[in-house]
């Protein structure tokens, strides 16, 4: 899970609160070879062992930047966009740009919510809408279905997990840390546009698993996680559970706020 590049020591295009979740161009290539080195693709078929790239949020560096690294190694990537940024927030995708990201090959543009605010704390009214309008304005910028979506903030409930298959949505992702085991989360069905056979979670399950590139993450971190390295995972699933008992005690809002406080220093 990606979420904005820059390039040396540039960060003047990533707001504060973002920067530990943003790559350098450097850093970012010298992933792409490794993952190149192995499977990587989308979750479309029955591959038991693949790195899938993700993006969230839809800056604009995802187009200048990730896309055309990624098209150097036929390296496909999902991005999931925010579409309350479109035209509107700065360093974010156009809708010219994010249309024209979703005519490179092999890269799928998803929904992530219109607002960011995390569906946890939505109404099922607030959600349904959120899901909708995101899903209607990529697919009418981009002229493709919108099919996948992640959750800001991997936040959610299990009301907003019922609502994404009847919302029109077949793949849906997290911010929860670990593999996903491909033989027990899916089924077959038929994409809406016709293309091969999806593999789609069933109604009412979490959403995909993934782990998070931050600025911090080293090379040899990198390596176990595409290794994959399971213990790797377990000691990181541990950590994630005592990260969500301090969001679980404080709330969102509050968790936010402090996130955000010490981001800025």
């Amino acid at each position: 899970m990606y979420h904005s590049l820059y390039e040396g020591e540039n960060t003047s295009a990533i707001d504060d609160e973002d920067l530990p979740y943003a790559v350098s161009k450097d850093t970012f290539t010298h992933q792409l070879d490794l993952i190149a080195q192995r499977f990587s693709g989308i979750y479309d078929n029955a591959e038991s062992e693949k790195v899938v790239i993700t993006f969230d949020d839809g800056h604009v560096s995802n187009l200048q930047m990730a896309v055309p690294l990624l098209k150097e190694r036929n390296l496909s990537a999902y991005f999931f966009v925010t579409t309350g940024f479109i035209d509107s927030r700065p360093g974010f995708m156009s809708a010219s740009e994010v249309r024209e990201l979703s005519e490179c090959e092999g890269m799928i543009v998803g929904s992530h919510g219109v607002t960011h605010r995390f569906f946890n704390d939505m109404t099922p009214d607030e959600a349904r809408k959120e899901l909708s309008e995101s899903k209607v304005l990529l697919e009418t910028l981009t002229k493709h279905p919108c099919e996948s979506m992640s959750f800001p903030g991997g936040r959610y409930n299990k009301g907003v997990l019922k609502q994404m298959t009847d919302a029109g949505y077949t793949q849906w992702f997290g911010s929860d840390v670990g593999m996903v085991n491909m033989s027990k989360r899916f089924g077959n069905a038929e994409s809406s546009n016709g293309s091969s056979a999806l593999l789609l979670p069933m109604t009412g399950t979490k959403p995909l698993n993934r782990v998070a590139i931050r600025r911090t993450t080293q090379l040899d971190e990198f390596k176990r996680m595409i290794g994959p390295d399971s213990s790797y995972y377990r000691s990181q699933v541990r950590r994630s559970q005592a990260k969500k008992l301090v969001q679980k005690t404080l709330g969102n809002r509050l968790y936010y706020g402090l996130y955000k406080s010490v981001s800025a220093r």
